[in-house]
């Protein structure tokens, strides 16, 4: 093993092990209250927030989230018209009913809005099966969220399992990207193929998938967006070497891969489970946040690219060598907020730093959660009036919390 895999297994691969058996063993109590359903057999589970995504779509923010309660899981959405300060009465997407959902932070179901239409996506569990992991399944809404029904699946090899996706939509379509193995096992360790579905009709139908990369990491989660000119841009961990890489498709769906983010050659066997961040100030300015764990260059990066994507800056350590979770927005004012989790002397903790300068420069560190508490997996989003950002956390490891804090 070199220095670089042997240095990543003792500083960062430890908390991945410990999120691991966390999200399998703990999280926690839910906000609101889910129902519980009876007759249905279950493996002991803690209450909590399994999955969470957010998106902002005309102003509105979506909410979705996957919660545990009583050895039922069910996927609840909402909404927020004033950038969070109050949400709507939160909605089973499944009519109550129990489902077999395969979902931990970092493998989140996902929501896309195009017009009154909703998609959600989350991946399911097959007790017995490699990891219990299935085929996707999809509700759709078109009604806002007011009422849902099951909908095809924008994968057309329907066995799976399909897994860490990313989805945006726009008044024209909704794209999804995941991650799957039904080209069969590949020659290069911990690696699938990224798929690609396009929705134009709110998710009744979706096209013949396309394969954008046949050999990426096989579980780190993945980050795709419209930018302002709707061309939908996917960040992901690519293979040999480990580094983030990005890629866009253009109105007429060719997909182009543009380059590494973070060029640091970081090659790595196994599956480190660490995405990242993107977020777009304008038509040519994007930001991005990404982890390593080559020896030189561990914990989370910040880079700018000027021209779409093509080339970036040199990476800004955000935080220390133990950041690992992180997520990125910015504003039209030049704005920009960074996201993370890492490592304090009484646990895991959520971070931010800032920047009113388009990223250019950044203030000092400060802390978001709350000391005694094990917070994990920032999300950050900017709306009309500044920014949100939601983490959950822990205290015990029996229940874990949805937290939301204004920026």
């Amino acid at each position: 093993m070199n220095k670089s895999s042997l240095l990543l297994l003792v500083s960062i691969c430890s908390l991945l092990i410990g999120c691991s058996s966390a999200e399998k063993q703990q999280l926690s109590e839910a906000e609101k209250p889910v129902q519980k359903m009876h007759g249905h057999k279950h493996r002991a589970l803690a209450n909590g927030t399994l999955s969470l995504d957010i998106i902002k779509h005309q102003g509105k923010l979506h909410l979705l989230q996957g919660i545990h309660h009583n050895g039922e899981k069910a996927l609840w959405y909402q909404y927020s018209s004033n950038q969070g300060k109050d949400w709507s009465a939160p909605v089973n997407i499944n009519k109550t009913k129990h489902i077999e959902a395969n979902l931990s932070r970092g493998n989140d179901a996902r929501l896309a809005v195009q017009g009154d239409h909703i998609v959600v996506i989350w991946p399911s569990r097959v007790e017995g099966a490699p990891h219990n992991a299935g085929p996707m399944k999809a509700v759709r809404s078109n009604d806002g969220g007011k009422s849902w029904q099951k909908s095809s699946i924008p994968a057309d090899w329907s066995i799976g399992p399909h897994a860490f996706f990313a989805m945006d939509g726009n008044e024209q379509a909704i794209n999804v990207v995941w991650l799957d193995s039904r080209n069969g096992q590949s020659a290069v360790k911990g690696s699938q193929g990224m798929r690609f579905s396009q929705s134009k009709d709110g998710g009744q139908s979706w096209s013949s998938n396309k394969t954008l990369d046949n050999v990426t990491c096989a579980c780190c989660w993945n980050t795709a967006k419209f930018d302002l000119d709707n061309d939908f841009f996917v960040l992901y961990r690519d293979k040999q070497p480990t580094d983030m890489a990005i890629g866009v498709l253009k109105d007429n769906d060719q997909w182009q891969r543009l380059s590494t983010v973070g060029d640091f050659n970081w090659d790595f066997p196994g599956c480190p489970h660490i995405g990242g961040g993107l977020a777009f100030q304008d038509k040519q300015t994007m930001h991005s946040v990404v982890g390593s764990g080559h020896m030189d260059h561990l914990g989370v990066h910040y880079l700018r690219s000027n021209d779409q994507g093509k080339t970036w800056s040199d990476p800004v350590q955000l935080g220390d060598e133990s950041s690992i979770h992180a997520d990125i927005a910015s504003a039209e004012n030049g704005r920009v907020i960074a996201v993370w989790d890492m490592r304090t002397e009484d646990g895991l903790a959520v971070f931010y730093a800032e920047s009113s300068n388009g990223g250019l420069s950044w203030s000092q560190n400060k802390r978001l959660s709350k000391p005694g508490m094990r917070a994990t997996h920032p999300r950050i989003i900017s709306h009309d009036a500044g920014f949100l950002t939601l983490w959950t956390e822990s205290k015990t490891g029996k229940t874990q919390s949805l937290q939301m804090q204004s920026l």
